[in-house]
């Protein structure tokens, strides 16, 4: 049934909305974040490699994140946001207390993998509700708000994660003695997880207003939500994409195409998993890439300027490369910091947990509110303002980050944790703010899309798998874990150069671009 109701624009009300949507945002890092305190445990419990811990914090996740997202985005703009939010809680919160029943690789990995598909549900709904709670007067200052919860929770998660462990190993120090034989990570998880299904209660709580009536639209209502959805993913996933594209009888070029574009994937997925010997990291995310390149084939075909706009600009694909190698390393760092920190300096998770949690909390959420700011202030005297705030990023945060790493004090190491917790999310919102004002506004949620999935596929899937593939290489050589923990972050960190390149070709062709996408929108047919 459709919603009737039409809520008074920043009502008491909808900083309730606000409240319960930052509690929700808070619960989905916090549930996300915790692995990283708790790897040491796990590694040592399961028998498993650094790089099978990355593959857990990042592929599992990423890709079917990423993967799910995108229908379910589809069902956010359909379907009722406040079930869809309540639904993806309930997931990713028994997905997260499940992971503490588990007890192999595999079984944390299926869990992980729900924990990625549950939580793909928010944030689509949840800026979509909050656009029809608050006026465009507010609207930045919500998001930001909201976008806190990514700090907030990421900061709780490893202190709580951290603490809860340690204080269940020290009443059980033998785990075959504790209840049902769980270990101090295993309760982590289901400490966590579990609080998670009164949030989805409350979230229904959140009555669903009519949509688009903030800007005074009226939106028709879709009458199958969940076919149209299914339609979405359909398109997206190996063979029924290739059969959608023969029923709705494309171009032969089109499927040509997909076709070639099958083989290069399984090539690559095969040539990878050969060198490496990790079938399931590369099978993850080869099934990741194809899903980026369909949907991307996708959009050519239902909306053609929209694609020669987006992926046709020299600074939107120069930007695709350069910002999502940051998050490359900030995803790696933030798996395997904690487990270097406590095995350099000798402490608990519970002070690791606390310490570096905080530190992360406070400097990574002002790091991202500055950096927002002084690219929109940068950006009134030059066109490429927000791009230099990302280039001082990109230079600032490995020197940071290395300088910690090779600290040999607890206070220099955190001086230099709290440098790079600043500097290292500077560029997280002027990122989307470039690439969006490269199109047409009814592009921007599609050139975001894009962004998600080269976060998620680029990032994620690969960051925190490769520091760690690289670590054991050096564990192999009889380096302690904290060493080739280190060594291979500091390595890694040569992705910042090419990173700083193609932000630097990004800044290059931006002026002549933005200054000349309306007109080139008009030569592609787009009534202006």
């Amino acid at each position: 049934m459709e919603s009737s109701f039409k809520p008074k624009l920043d009502s008491n009300y909808s900083y309730y909305v606000l409240s319960v949507l930052l509690v929700v945002y808070i619960f989905n890092f916090l549930d996300r974040q915790i692995i990283a305190i708790l790897a040491n445990d796990i590694r040592e419990d399961l028998g498993i490699s650094l790089s099978d811990l990355g593959f857990l914090y990042g592929t599992a996740f990423a890709i079917f994140y990423s993967i799910v997202g995108i229908p379910l985005a589809k069902l956010a703009d359909t379907w009722h946001r406040n079930y869809l939010i309540s639904g993806g809680v309930a997931i990713w919160s028994l997905m997260t207390a499940a992971s503490g029943l588990m007890r192999s690789f595999v079984g944390l990995a299926i869990c992980r993998i729900g924990v990625g598909i549950g939580e793909s549900s928010a944030s689509p709904a949840a800026y979509s509700l909050l656009s029809d709670y608050f006026s465009t007067n507010v609207k930045t200052t919500v998001y930001s708000i909201y976008s806190s919860g990514i700090y907030i929770g990421g900061g709780i998660g490893i202190f709580l994660g951290g603490w809860i462990a340690d204080s269940w190993n020290n009443i059980y120090p033998i785990a075959e003695q504790a209840p049902f034989q769980l270990a101090g990570w295993q309760i982590a998880f289901i400490s966590v997880g579990l609080p998670g299904l009164l949030i989805a209660l409350l979230v229904l709580t959140i009555k669903e207003p009519i949509r688009g009536h903030s800007e005074g639209i009226k939106i028709e209502k879709e009458e199958r939500p969940f076919f149209e959805a299914g339609k979405v993913l359909s398109g997206i996933l190996p063979i029924s994409s290739l059969v959608s594209l023969l029923y709705k009888k494309e171009k032969s070029t089109e499927i040509y195409y997909q076709i070639f574009m099958t083989f290069g994937v399984i090539s690559l997925v095969t040539i990878m998993s050969y060198l490496t010997g990790d079938l399931l990291q590369w099978g993850a995310f080869g099934l990741g890439l194809f899903t980026l390149l369909s949907w991307i084939q996708t959009v050519k075909l239902n909306d053609p300027i929209a694609f020669s706009l987006g992926f046709k600009s020299k600074t939107i694909i120069f930007s695709m490369i350069g910002f999502p190698l940051i998050s490359f390393m900030g995803y790696a760092v933030s798996a395997f910091l904690p487990a270097y920190f406590i095995e350099t300096f000798e402490v608990t998770k519970t002070v690791a947990g606390r310490n570096l949690g905080l530190q992360s909390a406070i400097f990574g959420f002002f790091g991202l509110l500055t950096g927002g700011l002084f690219s929109d202030y940068l950006r009134k005297k030059y066109l490429n303002g927000r791009i230099y705030v990302g280039i001082f990023a990109v230079v600032t945060s490995p020197i940071s980050i290395i300088l910690a790493l090779q600290s040999k004090d607890l206070f220099t190491f955190y001086v230099f944790h709290i440098i790079w917790s600043y500097v290292s999310t500077l560029w997280v919102g002027l990122c989307v703010a470039t690439v969006t004002d490269m199109v047409l506004p009814r592009m921007r949620a599609m050139i975001s899309a894009f962004w998600i999935l080269m976060a998620s596929v680029v990032g994620l899937s690969l960051g925190p798998y490769s520091i760690g593939k690289l670590a054991d290489y050096f564990i192999s050589l009889d380096y302690s874990s904290a060493n080739s923990i280190s060594y291979s972050i500091q390595i890694w960190c040569s992705v910042f150069i090419i990173s700083l390149i193609a932000l630097a070709l990004a800044a290059k062709y931006l002026p002549e671009e933005e200054n000349s996408k309306v007109e080139r929108a008009r030569l592609l047919g787009e009534q202006i």
